[in-house]
């Protein structure tokens, strides 16, 4: 898979530092740095930053960028703090159907995780919450796609539906929680074989 159409998509997120000094690291280097960190499984901030450490200058060269240092620990919390995660994930999404990364998958997992401090009347009858649900590609162990609702507007079971739709995948194995035993369920997967 080339880098260079990620790469391309990557520089078209808006950089929060415009109309300051010049900056030492392009943003689309350290997005692409931080991709590359999470896929090798470093995903908490402390280890991005480690591994940018590690690998920057390297990988920089790959590209023909010549780089004196790599970023420190306060760019890559920077980063993190004001970058769109969204606009880096369909980036991502993009790249990896284009490329055919998700084309003879053995398997994919789909798991929600509910965001224990975006509790709403937590002692009510009415809890509202917000929910991410993660598409994981068990051949690469990263996470394909996911998407996010309340509790109050959407479930899981149509937003699992939603990222089957939007992952076109064919083949592969589905593993889903019991609570997608539904005969509706089994419609929607029959239609990926």
């Amino acid at each position: 898979m080339h880098l260079n159409a990620l790469i391309d998509d990557l520089k078209t997120i808006p950089d929060w530092r415009r109309g300051q000094q010049p900056v030492d690291y392009p943003l689309w280097s350290l997005l692409l740095m931080s991709l590359l960190s999470a896929m090798s499984g470093y995903t908490s901030l402390r280890g991005m930053s480690d591994f940018m450490e590690r690998h920057y200058r390297h990988v920089m060269a790959l590209f023909g960028v010549e780089a004196q240092s790599a970023p420190q620990y306060s760019t890559v919390r920077r980063m993190s703090q004001w970058v769109d995660g969204t606009a880096v994930t369909h980036c991502f999404e993009r790249w990896a159907q284009r490329h055919g990364a998700l084309q003879g998958v053995q398997g994919i997992a789909f798991d929600g995780k509910a965001l224990g401090s975006t509790v709403e009347d937590c002692h009510g009858r009415h809890q509202d919450y917000v929910t991410v649900v993660s598409a994981c590609v068990h051949d690469y162990g990263w996470v394909a796609a996911q998407d996010s609702f309340t509790t109050q507007s959407d479930n899981e079971i149509a937003v699992v539906r939603r990222l089957l739709a939007h992952l076109e995948v064919q083949g592969a194995w589905f593993i889903l929680d019991a609570l997608h035993c539904q005969k509706n369920t089994y419609g929607d997967c029959r239609k990926w074989q």
